[in-house]
């Protein structure tokens, strides 16, 4: 009963297949959402009783445990099925925010925070796999792009229900609780309304609905270090993780970036720094349909990468000269860097979900787990040497320099992927 009520074995097509990715946004959404405590940090230290530097050793040690539970995560969902590893971490990972709204003294938050980010960490990493499972290749980039959509949509939803909630309630426990009731809401709609499919549809390669590359059910699926090996999915692994160096640095200093180096106000420097989101959001659904429509994917994650090298080119002229610049012409360069950078997000996941398949249709778990752990150990050292680098420096130009090398080595690399084995896979398909 539980095997026929959870696992597909006929392809979703239309209606059906649109609500199974939804659903997968929302689950994606929700982990994401749990745990965001920027808008509340300062209240939340003076409770406590916590100095900055603690917490950030702290989100450091959740980082990394994330890191690890992600992959870890990515194997067993290969192995016991997406929807039997998300929806019972889902409901521990509500049950661990909880636990963090009960927490009183810096070890008690530091133990609820580091299990959360395991729980979280298994619990996200079905979310990419099935997003490939009920995806053919002609509309991947987007689901992709709406898969982005529901991690990076959080931190906007974080700061507008603190906004709108912490003068009547006050306190930081507060928004946790509120976390933790979307969370177990979120966590039975995605028990009653998603569905697995079985390992036989997924071992299957879709192009469309109509043109399917069927593959042998019983291949032997590879490890991580075996997907190391091939030269593509390294490349794609390494140019992304590089790529998250400069989105860690956005995420979590950008406002201080601005402050800090062009004398601005928080609140103007807020507007900068969302005005960058914004565009990426808003891009990476742009970029997305003209990759799927062209079913093209390295030539959109060049000119991403090119265009985003050439904004921060401008970015750390601007720094240098120390120029006082209009609010509105750092809204602009920031906006342009954020397209740019959108033109990578879903393109990226759908090129190398593709490439996996070639290896074997059923790895996805073990490949985006072993991405999610090098991404996470890059964003772990931006977010860590960054204000060592500022302070050593007296400025922020130096980092962003870095940040510029490392979308120039993401550019570099991508260059390098082969498209061959994909254009091969196409050619199959049409003339199934």
């Amino acid at each position: 009963m539980m095997r026929y009520r959870r696992e597909l074995t006929e392809y979703p097509t239309g209606s059906r297949r649109r609500v199974l990715v939804a659903v997968v946004v929302v689950a994606c959404f929700i982990s994401a959402y749990e745990g965001q405590l920027a808008p509340v940090l300062p209240l939340l230290l003076e409770d406590i009783g916590m100095s900055l530097k603690v917490y950030g050793a702290i989100t450091a040690a959740s980082l990394l445990c994330g890191a690890l539970a992600g992959f870890v995560g990515g194997r067993l969902v290969d192995r016991v099925g997406r929807v039997r590893v998300i929806v019972p971490w889902m409901f521990l990972s509500a049950a661990s925010c909880l636990f963090m709204a009960w927490s009183h003294t810096p070890g008690q938050f530091t133990a609820a925070r580091i299990l959360l980010a395991f729980v979280e960490g298994v619990a996200m990493s079905g979310t990419q796999p099935l997003i490939r499972d009920f995806t053919p290749r002609v509309g991947r980039a987007q689901a992709f792009a709406f898969w982005s959509w529901g991690s990076l949509g959080a931190n906007f939803v974080a700061a507008a229900i603190a906004a709108a909630t912490l003068d009547f309630f006050g306190t930081w426990h507060s928004q946790l609780y509120i976390m933790a009731a979307f969370a177990f809401v979120g966590s039975v709609l995605v028990m009653v309304f998603l569905q697995d499919l079985a390992p036989e549809v997924r071992q299957h390669t879709r192009h469309s609905d109509e043109h399917v590359v069927h593959r042998i059910a019983d291949e032997r699926r590879p490890g991580a270090w075996a997907l190391l090996q091939h030269r593509t999915v390294a490349a794609h692994v390494a140019a992304m993780s590089l790529m998250f160096v400069l989105l860690a640095t956005m995420n979590t200093y950008a406002q201080k970036m601005l402050v800090d180096q062009m004398g601005m106000a928080v609140r103007p420097a807020s507007v900068v720094t969302m005005a960058f989101w914004a565009a990426a959001l808003l891009g990476s659904l742009v970029w997305a349909r003209k990759s799927d429509t062209t079913q093209a994917r390295k030539p959109y994650l060049l000119l991403g990468g090119v265009a985003a090298c050439g904004f921060l080119g401008v970015l750390v002229t601007v720094m240098s000269a120390g120029a006082d610049l209009p609010t509105w012409v750092l809204v602009a360069l920031f906006a342009a860097l954020g397209g740019s950078v959108a033109a990578t997000f879903g393109t990226w996941q759908a090129s190398f979900s593709e490439h996996v398949e070639e290896i074997h249709p059923d790895a996805q778990g073990t490949a985006f787990g072993l991405q999610h752990l090098v991404s996470r150990l890059c964003i772990l050292g931006a977010v860590l040497f960054a204000p060592r680098v500022v302070e050593a420096t007296g400025g922020w130009r130096v980092w962003m320099i870095v940040c510029l090398v490392a979308v120039l080595a993401f550019t570099s690399i991508t260059a390098t992927i082969s498209t061959r084995h994909r254009h091969a896979a196409l050619d199959a398909t049409v003339d199934a």
